[in-house]
């Protein structure tokens, strides 16, 4: 219970989990929409003569507002529940007060995504939830044992249920639609972590290799040409055993961006290895496939960092060419003719273009 009321640090509230975050905005939202409900419910609860339900009421907009200003300080987790507290007793009351047939049992329903939702402990969200249930099952049985404190007239009786309908429904919904929203948005982010590297952005190996498989079974049998570039840069390791991980993780970012500027947005360009790139060209010529390896080739050539103590770096890179020798060719064998010459770029210097097509 204590984690509840214990505010955040400024290290931990600015690194805090992006669910936590949507969280608060909801909690935000959510109350602010029960603030202006229950502004809209003072002078009907006047106008009903129970001075228990207008004092309930009043008593709820200040902890709304109370509410609000926690979040505001960051105080999530104890504005959560104080909120869900003041609605389970402002609904209870209503239903001592009116009776069952109103509907103001239906907030209790409501609460339960909220609760589930929270960032609360787990045991406490249990806690809470069969409170919730077991609150409802008292008030059926009471509601059914005895009569309302206050007889509505058949008017206001059918206002407040519709009332209490609308408003559960309008709030479930928004429930409903937010979730779903940060749910695929949530999707979507974790897909492009997992096919993305880190380090580059570029695509990682895996996505490489899932989206070239489709692209050549695509084109095959299209009478359109393709080709893979595999390059790999030179004295890679000698960078990082003599200036450090920082300087080649530098490096490759840097080739990764002057080479991403230099390919088309249809060509497939992937880190596939710790210093090693790939790129299919698609609806490729093998003629301009070459010059491509070769602008390539020149890019990282041209590219160069200075580091802190003023050292500066020239980079090279050796590439290697292939292309698909039949239409039944395989992804795997494309790979490996492309590593093979890029095997014979090595062995030839460097700094080189070896084309097997």
């Amino acid at each position: 219970m204590k984690a509840i009321f214990i505010k955040k640090n400024e290290h931990v509230r600015l690194n805090r989990s992006e669910s936590e975050r949507k969280f608060t905005v909801f909690c935000n939202k959510s109350i602010s929409f029960a603030f202006v409900a229950h502004i809209l419910l003072i002078p009907i609860f006047f106008l009903l003569g129970n001075p228990y339900v207008l004092t309930s009421d009043l008593i709820a907009v200040v902890l709304d507002l109370i509410c609000l200003r926690l979040i505001k300080k960051d105080f999530i987790r104890m504005s959560s529940l104080i909120w869900v507290l003041e609605i389970t007793v402002l609904s209870s009351i209503c239903v001592f007060v009116f009776g069952w047939g109103q509907g103001h049992y239906y907030y209790l329903f409501s609460l339960i995504p909220v609760v589930f939702f929270s960032r609360w402990p787990q045991f406490l969200r249990i806690i809470i939830s069969a409170f919730l249930f077991s609150v409802t099952l008292y008030l059926y049985y009471y509601t059914h044992m005895y009569s309302p404190i206050t007889v509505l007239t058949p008017f206001m009786a059918t206002f407040m249920y519709v009332f209490n309908v609308t408003a559960n429904f309008i709030g479930l919904a928004y429930a409903s639609y937010y979730y779903r929203q940060y749910s695929e948005r949530l999707e979507q982010k974790l897909q492009k972590l997992a096919n993305t590297d880190d380090l580059t952005g570029i695509r990682n190996r895996r996505c490489f290799e899932r989206t070239a498989k489709s692209q050549l079974e695509h084109y095959r049998g299209h009478e359109t040409q393709c080709a893979l570039i595999y390059f790999d840069l030179d004295h890679f390791k000698r960078i990082n055993d003599t200036y450090g991980h920082a300087a080649g993780d530098r490096a490759l970012k840097a080739v990764s961006d002057a080479c991403r500027q230099l390919l088309r947005k249809e060509d497939l360009f992937a880190r596939i290895g710790g210093e090693e790139f790939a790129v299919l060209l698609v609806n490729t010529t093998h003629t301009e496939a070459a010059q491509v390896a070769e602008r390539l080739r020149k890019c990282i050539a041209s590219c160069s960092l200075v580091l802190e103590d003023g050292t500066q770096l020239y980079l090279s890179a050796s590439v290697g060419l292939a292309a698909p020798q039949t239409d039944d060719d395989k992804l795997s064998q494309l790979m490996a003719h492309s590593d093979l010459a890029l095997y014979q770029a090595k062995r030839g210097g460097r700094n080189q273009v070896v084309s097997l097509i």
